[in-house]
């Protein structure tokens, strides 16, 4: 796992125990040597989550579109900083330089991120890990609307098993360290399916 991308809240009023959380995984990536890309943003659990990987001397790589530059809502101290035209762009690179997903408690944008890393999973347009850190049970009632998905026949159940949730971000890091591909072929055939 050389690296993941994170997706999670840029607010300036998220609870504590989400910036903790966020922290804390920072911490542990870089220990691990992999390198992060997110958002790029420097408060909420975006700066939590950055600030934690420097920390431990780590490299995280901020993905920010102009317009949000513009706004100066970037951080300045990461390692790396891509600039691109518009949030499209942002989620395309970030899953095209990542071995994994790592999703957060977070707004509308992280619901966005995590809706279409999903979707690239299931049509098998990637074969990597996508795990939810469910601090606080945050996302509890997602999970029953996907459940909800399934009981309505809009999604098959070998779909669930698409997503990882962990309760910790040591449990974050040690699901990606022991990730086991499921084959793009198996994947394809459950979207035949």
């Amino acid at each position: 796992m050389e690296a993941v991308g994170v997706f999670c809240s840029s607010s300036s009023r998220t609870p504590v125990p989400y910036l903790e959380d966020a922290f804390r995984l920072g911490t542990l990536l870089a220990k691990e040597q992999i390198t992060v890309y997110y958002g790029g943003g420097a408060i909420g659990a975006m700066g939590a989550l950055a600030d934690g990987v420097l920390m431990e001397n780590g490299k995280i790589v901020g993905v920010i579109p102009q317009f949000m530059m513009q706004l100066e809502w970037g951080n300045p101290r990461v390692t790396e900083m891509i600039v691109t035209q518009n949030l499209a762009e942002r989620k395309s690179i970030i899953f095209e330089k990542t071995k994994g997903i790592i999703v957060l408690p977070g707004g509308t944008g992280t619901l966005d991120e995590m809706a279409e890393a999903l979707s690239h999973k299931k049509l098998g347009l990637f074969d990597i890990p996508v795990v939810l850190l469910n601090t606080r049970n945050f996302f509890d009632p997602l999970l029953a609307f996907l459940q909800r998905m399934v009981d309505e026949a809009f999604i098959l159940p070998e779909h669930m098993n698409f997503i990882h949730v962990a309760h910790s971000p040591e449990a974050v890091v040690s699901y990606l360290k022991n990730y086991q591909p499921m084959g793009e072929d198996t994947i394809r055939n459950m979207a035949a399916l």
